[in-house]
C-alpha cells in the first residue's frame, strides 16, 4: 500500500510537472507573438512571471531583458544584467548593449574593450564572446572580438572562416580580400569558395584593383603559389580585361606543364563574351603544343568557330569570307569528309550559300553530307533544314518544302520538327499564302520552345492584323518580299522595297513592323545609331505594337554593349520589366538591369 501511495504521488508530481511546463510553452509562444506584433507591454507581462518563476531567470532571460529594452525600462533591465553579471562576467556585452540603447556610446565601448581584453587565450571563449556581440547584432565588435583572439592565440589564421563571413555580411571589402588571400595561400582547395566570396560582394572597379593590387604583393613575395595567378587571372575577367587574364592562364599553363584545360575552358568564355582576338589567341596556343596535345584538334575547331563569329559579326570584307572559307577547306582536307568533319562542312556551306553566292557549291556540301552512313536522325534532320534553307535562297521553294516537313514529320511534337514546321511557316508567308502560313503558326503558339512560341505569335499577328486591315493583302507581300531579301542579305534591296510599301499603299498598317525589319538590317551592319533612332520612334510612337517590348529590349542592349550609355540601359531595362511583365526578355532584362544597377548576383 505504501509502495502504491509513493508510485501515485511520483506520478502526480511528474505529470504536474508536465501540465506546468506545458502552461509555461503556451505562454512563452503567446509571449513571443505579443513581441513580434510590437505589443511589448503584453509580450511583457507574460515574460515578468515566466522570468520570475522558479528557474525563469535562467530559461526566459533574454526575453524578458529585450523586452524591457524595447519599453526602455533601463532600470529595471540594469538590475536584472547586473544580477546576471554575478553568474558569469560575459554578461557585460548586455550591460554595454544597454549604455547603447540609453545613447551612452562611450559608456558602451568601454565595457566591450574590457571583455574583449580580458577574454582567455581559449578558442572556444573567444568565439562564445564573438558570438554573444553576434547575437546582439554588434558585428563591429564581433570582428574586434576575432581580431583580438588571433593575438591572444598568437596565429594569424584563427578564425578566417568566421572573418571572412563577417566582412561579407558588413561588405568590408578590403578586410574580405585580405583574409581570402590569407586562406588561398595555405588552403589551394578553397580557390572556388574564395572566388565566390568575392563575386557576391565585390561590385566595381575600386573594389577589384583592391584586389589586384594585394595579389600583386602576394605574387612578389610567394611566385611559386601557382592559387595566387589563377585568382589573378580570375579578377581579370571580372574585370573584362581578357588580354589580361590570358596571359596569366598561359603563364600558369606553362608552369605547371597542364594540359591546357585551363587554356581551352578561358578560350570559351572568352569567345562566349565576343572577345574573340583573345579567345583566337588562346586556341593559336593549344595549338601550337602539336598534335599531341589532347585539345589540338578541339582547339582548332573552336578557332574556326570563333572566327567565324567574329567576322561575320563584324563589318566583314569578301576577302575576310574567303579566307575563313579556306581555312575551313583546309581543316576538311587535313581530315576528309566523313561524320568527324559535318561540323566544318555544314559552317562551310553556310558561308558560300549566304556570303558568297555559291548556292550549288553550298548544296553539294550538304548533299554529301546527308549521304554519309549511320548518321544519327537529329544530325540528318539538322543537315536537311540547312540545306532547305539554302534552297529557300535558290528560289527552290518545293525542294525546301520537302525538306521541312521530312523534319517536321520525323520530329513532331519536338523543338526540332517545330523549328522545321516555323521555318515551313515562315516560307509561306515569304511566297505570300498567309492564310496556310497562319494556320501553322496559330499551331506553334503552343510550342514547347518559348523562342519559336513567341515568334510564331509575333508572325500570325502580323498577319491577322494587316489582312484585317486590307483583304487584298498587297502591302504585306511587299513586306514579306523585303524579308525575304533581308533574309538573302540582300539588305539594300531589302531596305529600297520596304521604303516603297508606304509609297504603293499610303494606307497600310504595317509601320511598326517595318520599322523593326529596317532596325533588323542596320544592326546586321552594325549601324548602331540608326538602329537605336528606329527603337526610340517604336517605343514613343507604337507604344501598343507586338514589337513595343523587342524595341525596349534591344535598345537597351546596345546602349549598355555598344552605345556604352550605362544610365538609359538600366532605365529602359526596368521599363520593360515594369510595362511587360509577360515578355519573353524580362528574365534577361531583369538580371541585366540588377548587373547595371550594382547588385550582388
Amino acid at each position: 500500500m505504501i509502495n502504491f501511495l509513493k508510485s501515485f504521488l511520483l506520478a502526480f508530481i511528474f505529470f504536474s510537472a508536465i501540465k506546468m511546463m506545458a502552461q509555461d510553452g503556451s505562454r512563452s509562444d503567446l509571449a513571443s507573438q505579443y513581441f513580434k506584433d510590437g505589443d511589448y507591454d503584453k509580450a511583457l507581462s507574460i515574460y515578468d512571471q515566466l522570468y520570475h518563476a522558479k528557474n525563469g531567470d535562467q530559461i526566459f532571460y533574454k526575453e524578458y531583458l529585450n523586452t524591457l529594452l524595447k519599453l526602455k525600462k533601463f532600470d529595471e533591465a540594469e538590475k536584472v544584467i547586473k544580477k546576471k553579471i554575478k553568474e558569469d562576467p560575459k554578461n557585460r556585452i548586455d550591460l554595454g548593449q544597454l549604455y547603447l540603447e540609453k545613447g551612452e556610446a562611450p559608456e558602451a565601448d568601454k565595457i566591450f574593450k574590457t571583455v574583449i581584453d580580458e577574454m582567455p587565450a581559449n578558442p572556444l571563449a573567444i568565439s562564445e564572446t564573438a558570438n554573444i556581440f553576434y547575437g546582439i547584432g554588434n558585428y563591429d565588435y564581433a570582428i574586434k572580438t576575432f581580431l583580438n583572439g588571433r593575438k591572444l592565440l598568437k596565429d594569424d589564421e584563427a578564425f578566417m572562416y568566421e572573418l571572412i563571413n563577417l566582412y561579407r555580411f558588413k561588405r568590408i571589402k578590403e578586410g574580405l580580400a585580405i583574409e581570402i588571400l590569407k586562406m588561398v595561400e595555405n588552403h589551394p582547395e578553397f580557390l572556388q569558395l574564395a572566388k565566390n566570396n568575392i563575386s557576391r560582394t565585390f561590385e566595381n572597379e575600386d573594389d577589384y584593383n583592391f584586389l589586384k593590387t594585394q595579389l600583386l604583393k602576394k605574387i612578389q613575395k610567394s611566385p611559386q603559389n601557382i592559387s595566387f595567378i589563377d585568382l589573378l587571372a580570375w579578377q581579370f575577367i571580372q574585370q573584362k580585361q581578357f588580354d589580361l587574364a590570358l596571359i596569366q592562364i598561359i603563364a600558369l599553363d606553362r608552369r605547371t606543364n597542364d594540359d591546357g584545360g585551363r587554356v581551352f575552358s578561358l578560350g570559351s568564355m572568352l569567345s562566349d563574351n565576343k572577345a574573340y582576338d583573345a579567345a583566337n589567341r588562346a586556341y593559336e596556343y593549344l595549338i601550337s603544343k602539336g598534335e599531341g596535345s589532347p585539345y589540338y584538334i578541339p582547339s582548332r575547331v573552336a578557332l574556326l568557330r570563333s572566327k567565324n563569329q567574329q567576322i561575320l559579326e563584324g563589318n566583314y570584307t569578301p576577302n575576310a569570307i574567303e579566307s575563313l572559307a579556306n581555312e575551313y577547306e583546309k581543316l576538311i582536307n587535313k581530315y576528309g569528309k566523313s561524320y568527324q568533319t559535318i561540323f566544318a562542312i555544314r559552317e562551310l556551306a553556310h558561308l558560300k550559300a549566304f556570303y558568297q553566292n555559291q548556292l550549288r557549291d553550298a548544296e553539294k556540301l550538304l548533299e554529301e553530307c546527308l549521304a554519309f552512313n549511320n548518321l544519327k536522325p537529329e544530325t540528318q534532320s539538322e543537315i536537311k533544314l540547312d540545306l532547305a534553307d539554302i534552297y529557300v535562297l535558290d528560289n527552290q521553294r518545293w525542294e525546301a518544302t520537302l525538306l521541312y516537313g521530312q523534319v517536321e514529320k520525323t520530329f513532331s511534337g519536338e523543338p526540332l520538327g517545330q523549328e522545321a514546321k516555323f521555318k515551313n511557316a515562315k516560307l509561306s508567308f515569304y511566297n505570300g499564302d498567309f492564310s496556310w502560313a497562319k494556320a501553322q503558326l496559330d499551331v506553334l503558339k503552343a510550342s514547347t520552345s518559348q523562342l519559336i512560341a513567341n515568334d510564331a505569335l509575333d508572325l500570325s499577328l502580323l498577319i491577322q492584323d494587316n489582312l484585317a486591315f486590307d483583304s487584298t493583302g498587297n502591302a504585306l507581300k511587299l513586306y514579306a518580299k523585303a524579308d525575304l531579301l533581308q533574309y538573302k542579305n540582300q539588305d539594300d534591296l531589302a531596305l529600297i522595297t520596304l521604303d516603297s510599301v508606304s509609297k504603293l499603299y499610303s494606307q497600310n498598317d504595317l509601320a511598326d513592323d517595318i520599322l523593326m525589319l529596317k532596325s533588323k538590317i542596320y544592326l546586321k551592319h552594325h549601324e548602331y545609331s540608326k538602329a537605336s533612332d528606329i527603337f526610340k520612334d517604336l517605343i514613343k510612337n507604337y507604344s501598343f505594337s507586338i514589337w513595343a517590348d523587342d524595341a525596349l529590349f534591344n535598345l537597351a542592349i546596345l546602349e549598355e554593349d555598344q552605345l556604352n550609355d550605362k544610365v538609359n540601359a538600366q532605365k529602359h531595362f526596368e521599363e520593360l520589366i515594369e510595362k511587360f511583365p509577360g515578355s519573353l526578355y524580362v528574365i534577361e532584362a531583369r538580371k541585366r538591369f540588377r548587373n547595371l544597377r550594382g547588385d550582388s548576383l
